[in-house]
């Protein structure tokens, strides 16, 4: 007979609990009694309480009101009953950079003016103007993932952070919260998390320089990887050469299907890609607040070197290694933006700039360009934060046992029906007897709402009538999210199941993210591999392969249940 490790341990805390009752009842020393239960109370029991809530995973999260599932898996309780957070929730919920120093064994939280540094293992910290601070619990490490209670954080920040431990609810609420003002000057090389400096050489690869080296410094200083440009080349679901160029669409694609980032130590894949923010060029503000809190962000520019060289051009003043384009060319070549300074003096961009203030770009034409590979491009120039992403959800490549996905090229179109809002359904057959758990899909506009919901059995267009919900939530910029689900679905090997996403993007009539057979793509695309729905009233669906010749941009994540296999 089989017991779930939950059922073991309460009933293990139950027979501790009769033992001291027996105690209480036929001990001659009552008060001796009561008090050394207590002290096991607190001592054997939280850390077994604790246990057995971390081992159900079922912990809710409302961020400003809204219950979310986005966190699942970045939380914890320790031992003494304190609900604790992984940098990346810090970065998520309170807005903050956070970031773990290795060297220094210092974990350094940043938030507006304000400024928390913990150490690991201890109840010490130190606020941003030197002042002590005693924690209600210590800060620990698991593997490289840095850990820290969220009371104290939430404190330090104006933050009100609620944990009901009975209810397994956590509020976090910013009403009181630090202004998040960004300071005037911000440089990612001060801290150690701008990502090293490399040469693309004459190939046209500038794209996936620019996409591993933003990876590469969102996980900086904590985690340090050298990610290979080449095998994202070579890599990815387009019929293009190497010579052909690309963009950040080829590299979203590449990355969110599994088939990379790869080390260049190893050869092997070294992360999954579970989310990253995509900006325009009108976003500045969001894309200062993206290298703050999470690293370099790649970006588009116009590089004008049709006379051979930038430093040949008339854009480009090569003493202050500014530039500054302002016609109308449209981008060709991607950077790094590693910071910005909102003082920039206009007159270093030689008259092409409307003001002052520029971006600190990182190049990929190696150390003898620029300042050590570093240039700075002006707030005015055409094009500067076009195509901008932010690699925000980098994890470990063995966080899910397998992926379900139909859409090996991303997101290169957009279906709907003249409406902010649609739904759209992909049907996948379980490759094992696996517990899904998580949903994966693009956001093509800021302020989303999304609905998930899930059909185990699928039989038939019909049966998507009978769908459950899984997961909701809002989604404030444009990007790709994976949203786990607050309770996994359980699939038998064989049998068909259809995740389902309603999605609502205001000032958006088609917005549904799919791969289709552009022009382009023509010899890439394969629409075989899916079987795909959209519906504008979630009671008639149409075939995207049919209407479209594409797929959904829809995937699924799992994990094999104790008899399950993985792919």
């Amino acid at each position: 007979m089989k017991y779930s490790l939950r059922f073991i341990i309460l009933s293990g805390i139950l027979a501790v609990l009769i033992f001291f009752q027996a105690g209480n009842i036929f001990g001659s020393a009552a008060e001796v009694s009561s008090f050394r239960g207590a002290a096991l109370e607190q001592d054997v029991f939280d850390p077994l309480i604790a246990k057995s809530i971390n081992e159900s995973g079922g912990i809710r999260v409302t961020i400003d009101g809204e219950e979310t599932t986005r966190f699942s898996g970045h939380l914890f309780v320790d031992s003494h009953m304190q609900i604790m957070g992984d940098l990346s929730f810090v970065r998520g919920a309170f807005s903050a950079s956070a970031c773990y120093f290795p060297d220094e064994d210092r974990i350094r939280i940043d938030r507006g003016s304000g400024t928390l540094m913990l150490t690991p293992g201890t109840l010490d910290a130190v606020s941003g103007d030197g002042a002590a601070v005693t924690l209600s619990t210590a800060a620990v490490l698991n593997g490289d993932q840095a850990f820290v209670p969220l009371f104290d954080v939430g404190t330090a920040f104006g933050y009100e952070v609620a944990w009901n431990s009975a209810k397994l609810s956590l509020s976090v609420t910013s009403e009181s919260a630090v202004p998040m003002v960004l300071p005037r000057s911000f440089d990612l090389r001060d801290s150690g998390r701008a990502p090293q400096i490399r040469n693309q050489g004459t190939q046209a690869t500038c794209w996936a320089y620019a996409a591993t080296g933003a990876m590469e410094s969102s996980l900086l200083p904590g985690r340090k990887y050298t990610l290979s440009p080449e095998k994202m080349v070579e890599g990815r679901g387009y019929a293009f050469k190497g010579t052909d160029g690309g963009d950040y669409s080829q590299a979203l694609a590449y990355l969110l299907s599994w088939k990379g980032p790869v080390s260049e130590e190893d050869g092997k894949k070294a992360l999954h890609l579970q989310e990253a923010h995509v900006y325009d060029s009108d976003d500045m503000d969001a894309i200062k607040r993206a290298v703050f809190i999470y690293g370099g962000v790649s970006s588009s520019i116009y590089a004008d070197i049709e006379n051979g060289a930038l430093s040949r051009s008339d854009y480009y003043n090569e003493k202050r290694n500014a530039y500054c384009f302002n016609g109308d060319s449209r981008p060709n070549h991607d950077i790094v933006i590693i910071g910005w300074d909102d003082d920039f003096p206009a007159s270093a961009f030689g008259g092409k700039a409307g003001g002052k203030g520029a971006f600190i770009c990182q190049n990929s034409w190696g150390a003898n360009f620029g300042d050590n590979g570093v240039f700075y491009v002006s707030y005015y120039d055409t094009n500067i934060g076009d195509q901008a992403v932010s690699y925000t959800g980098l994890e470990s490549a063995d966080n899910y046992d397998s992926i379900y996905q139909s859409d090996l090229c991303g997101w290169t179109g957009q279906i709907g029906y003249a409406s902010e809002n649609v739904l759209g359904a992909n049907i996948y057959t379980a490759s094992g007897d696996q517990d899904i758990k998580a949903a994966g899909f693009y956001s093509l506009g800021r302020n989303s709402f999304y609905e998930i919901y899930m059909v185990a059995d699928y039989t038939g267009k019909d049966s998507l009538a009978k769908r459950t919900l899984v997961a909701s939530g809002s989604l404030a910029d444009k990007g790709y999210y994976t949203v786990p689900f607050l309770n996994p679905v359980s699939v038998k090997k064989g049998s068909r199941f259809a995740v389902i996403l309603s999605i609502t993007t205001p000032g958006m009539e088609q917005p549904m993210a799919i791969e289709y057979t552009s022009d382009r793509m023509a010899d890439a695309v394969d629409i075989s591999d899916g079987e795909s729905y959209i519906s504008g009233n979630g009671l008639d669906w149409d075939s995207v392969e049919e209407a479209s010749k594409g797929n959904l941009c829809l995937k699924a994540y799992a994990d094999r249940t104790e008899s399950g296999e993985a792919d």
